[in-house]
């Protein structure tokens, strides 16, 4: 349920509270687009709040993340840097890559993740690791992230959620779209997974340091 909140949150970030919002479902009674009280209407979150919207069936949920032990998939994808990166490319610049899913730039729990790793950039170097984070979300929003937030690793755009699904991060809302679940993986220089931090969204700000301790035993 958490993801489930987690997703709604990205869609309710993303929506304006006045003005229009173009969206394939019945037009809202300005007629001038889907406004925000209009789409919380029409996916059913009026009274009953979010935890109503939460209880409707996923549409389609990705397969469990691969093990530790096993290969990271591979994938290239468009990044922030303005080049396609590779997971072959990575597992060639550090001995561990941390490879992290997030729902959505500027949402509050991503930002507080972000900002998390952000903060202890260096001491991934030390540790002979970097982090790397992985949404749907466009360049262009990838690009005012990491400007707004003075961030030095890359952002990967995974439109469609292709990538996710691959590492069983993918959640498919009706309404919504598509998105990446909370998660996070350490892979190593061999590309085999090391770590998987599933427990993610309940401890988000907490998340970096976890994962750095982890590192420390690796």
């Amino acid at each position: 349920m958490m993801a489930y909140l987690s997703i709604l949150a990205v869609i309710l970030a993303g929506l304006p509270s006045t003005g229009a919002f173009t969206m394939s479902v019945r037009p809202s009674s300005s007629g001038v687009g889907l406004q925000r009280a209009d789409f919380l209407r029409q996916v059913g979150v009026g009274a009953a709040g979010i935890a109503g919207v939460a209880a409707a069936p996923l549409a389609s949920v990705a397969a469990a993340p691969p093990a530790v032990g096993s290969m990271a998939p591979d994938f290239t994808l468009p990044s922030n840097a303005g080049k396609d990166i590779s997971l072959k490319d990575l597992l060639k610049q550090a001995k561990h890559t941390v490879l992290y899913f997030y729902p959505g730039d500027f949402t509050s729990g991503c930002t507080i993740e972000a900002q998390g790793f952000q903060r202890d950039f260096e001491k991934y170097g030390a540790n002979n690791a970097q982090i790397v984070g992985v949404s749907v979300d466009s360049i262009e929003k990838h690009l005012n992230f990491e400007k707004s937030y003075n961030l030095q690793f890359p952002l990967l755009s995974d439109i469609g959620a292709n990538v996710a699904d691959l590492y069983g991060s993918k959640l498919d809302i009706p309404f919504m779209g598509k998105f990446a679940n909370r998660l996070t993986f350490i892979i190593g220089s061999d590309g085999k997974i090391e770590k998987v931090f599933t427990d993610v969204e309940s401890k988000v700000a907490k998340h970096s340091a976890e994962v750095l301790a982890t590192l420390a035993t690796l």
